[in-house]
């Protein structure tokens, strides 16, 4: 077995390659920011190549599926989709959010430390997932906070953040939570999404039959964009129809 993950939900996209023990053959990271479109099919060659591995030994494409940008989910989808069509493989759809959960920093943290993932929504809004507290969900930034302070520092846990909506949000964290309790932020050199986490994930969701064919593989964007959201409510100009004279 051999899969190749991909990730494009976040700023830095990247490309994953892992063997069915769950071994890590290559990680390729974009060397610019939302260069998704343009990087993202010459990552995964340099990955195969630097491996040894041609196109028809691989076995699973796995991408992350969501929520996140969302023309970064739409592009790791539809390469997703084209990768599977082309070369008849299998899709797995994999929740961005707990794929971070995923993470050896995640996955190695002491039984008293909670892993969470917040990535930036907007307007005070966050994608989030509390490792055994929240399930992965759009939600108020709030919403979190609560969760912290009345249940997981009541017990004398701490808790470890991941996700870009430290960038955004740290300083309303850090108000929030003072005297609360132990939290802290993860060092960005493991704070994004990565495809590594994508593949491990995979892994577990292919052995469970989680998988699909490219017709049936769809992103999750979780909530409407901005703009759908404005068209439903009428605000934008097209929805206002011709003058009346």
């Amino acid at each position: 077995m051999h899969i190749l993950a991909i990730e494009t939900t976040g700023r830095l996209g990247s490309a994953a390659l892992l063997n069915g023990s769950g071994k890590l053959l290559g990680l390729e990271t974009a060397t610019g920011p939302l260069s998704h479109l343009r990087e993202l099919i010459p990552l995964s060659g340099r990955l195969l190549d630097s491996a040894g591995l041609e196109k028809r030994q691989l076995t699973h494409i796995a991408v992350s599926a969501g929520p996140g940008s969302f023309t970064g989910v739409r592009i790791g989808v539809a390469t997703a989709r084209a990768l599977c069509q082309s070369l008849a493989l299998p899709a797995v759809a994999v929740p961005t959010l707990t794929a971070f959960l995923q993470k050896p920093q995640a996955l190695s943290l002491p039984a008293d430390t909670v892993a969470c993932a917040i990535i930036n929504a907007r307007r005070g809004q966050v994608y989030g997932v509390v490792d055994g507290y929240m399930p992965p969900c759009a939600c108020m930034l709030t919403d979190v906070l609560e969760i912290a302070q009345k249940q997981i520092f009541p017990h004398g846990k701490k808790l470890l953040f991941f996700g870009d909506g430290i960038d955004a949000y740290a300083k309303q964290i850090d108000e929030a939570l003072a005297g609360c309790g132990s939290y802290s932020f993860a060092d960005e050199s493991c704070r994004y999404q990565d495809a590594a986490s994508v593949g491990k994930l995979a892994l577990q969701m292919i052995a469970r039959g989680q998988t699909v064919n490219y017709a049936q593989l769809e992103p999750d964007y979780m909530r409407q964009a901005e703009a759908e959201q404005k068209l439903a409510a009428g605000e934008l100009p097209i929805c206002k129809g011709p003058r009346q004279e």
